[in-house]
């Protein structure tokens, strides 16, 4: 596959920072090392040093640009395409050009989070799912970084309060965001996770739900009321439109899933797995929230309801022995994809 390459906004606003930084610190050393000088310091000891504190400042700076260029040198895996193709309706409607986008925020999501299997042995569907969750809600905003996230938890099933998965009574939760101990953490149950891109019509998508906690807490808090998308003026409306919504909800009057009652963070989280899952009947049903969602994500999804429902009533794409390999390559599945998979 194909060999993506760095975002060019992001790499020089990367840079431009660290030579900013670089910059400030580097000049702060070098009238220190004017002082050891006139202090009677060895002029070669004395710039030494400050070449090696200038070298180290820009080396510090730009480790996460070298890891990313490093990640995005890797080729993109067959079978992580053929995961794309197949599961994730998102990526299939997307015009051609922003797929290599998708494609690359997957690659550096996977390459950079940990994505790690508590009780169980993870595949590549399950790590393409994770960070094809994470890219969605937050593909309107290219120079995105997930900053709130280090490591993905997957468990083999849903787990309790206390974070408990075996066979026991209680274990009703499908995934959380992690705070305390577990913070900069998520939990996802792999079989609701899988579920969740399976079913793409049910307006349910646990991976997404989550993703969609962590955009809210972009603000430092979750709270139903995200830090990204929409102005200040927009701030009131939101509030009002998402009490409205949750009386509609509570008198049985709305199509939107009753967990969205338990609080404001949890009708943003529901409300998010509506605007993704089926943004067409979002935009027929509730168009002023929809018209929210649209700001807050940066994404008129509706342009593409058409396509969505298409592809929803198709299924999840078959690929036979002799088909054309998804990924692109020219080659037949079984060629290609298929044998990358068994390998």
């Amino acid at each position: 596959m194909e060999r993506l390459g760095l975002s060019t906004d992001w790499e020089k606003r990367t840079l431009r920072q660290a030579h900013v930084f670089v910059g400030i610190y580097a000049t702060a050393a070098l009238l220190a090392a004017c002082l050891v000088y006139q202090a009677g310091g060895s002029i070669v000891w004395t710039v030494g040093i400050w070449l090696a504190t200038t070298a180290l400042l820009n080396w510090a700076m730009t480790r996460k640009l070298r890891r990313r260029r490093q990640i995005l040198a890797e080729p993109f895996l067959a079978e992580w395409e053929t995961v794309l193709q197949q599961e994730v309706l998102f990526f299939r409607v997307l015009p051609e050009d922003e797929k290599g986008r998708f494609r690359r925020e997957v690659q550096v999501f996977i390459g950079e989070k940990r994505i790690t299997g508590i009780g169980i042995q993870l595949d590549v569907k399950t790590r393409v799912l994770v960070a094809a969750a994470a890219v969605i809600p937050i593909f309107g905003f290219p120079e995105w970084e997930w900053d709130q996230i280090r490591e993905v938890l997957v468990y083999p099933d849903r787990f309790d309060e206390n974070h408990a998965f075996a066979e026991a009574a209680g274990r009703y939760t499908l995934g959380m965001v992690g705070t305390g101990a577990y913070n900069g953490m998520m939990i996802l149950s792999k079989p609701d996770l899988v579920q969740g891109f399976q079913n793409a019509g049910d307006k349910r998508n646990v991976a997404l739900h989550e993703f969609a906690h962590l955009v809210d807490k972009s603000d430092g808090s979750i709270d139903g009321l995200p830090g990204v998308g929409l102005s200040k003026d927009a701030i009131g409306p939101w509030i009002e439109l998402v009490r409205r919504k949750m009386a509609e909800m509570a008198a049985g009057n709305s199509d939107i899933h009753p967990y969205g009652l338990t609080n404001e963070a949890e009708f943003f989280a529901v409300a998010t797995e509506y605007f993704f899952e089926r943004p067409g009947v979002m935009q027929r049903k509730h168009p002023k929230l929809y018209a929210m969602l649209a700001k807050v994500f940066r994404q008129s999804l509706a342009d593409r309801a058409r396509d969505f429902q298409k592809e929803r009533k198709l299924g999840h794409p078959r690929l036979g022995r002799n088909s054309a390999c998804p990924c692109g390559s020219g080659l037949k599945y079984k060629k290609c994809c298929l044998d990358r998979a068994r390998a």
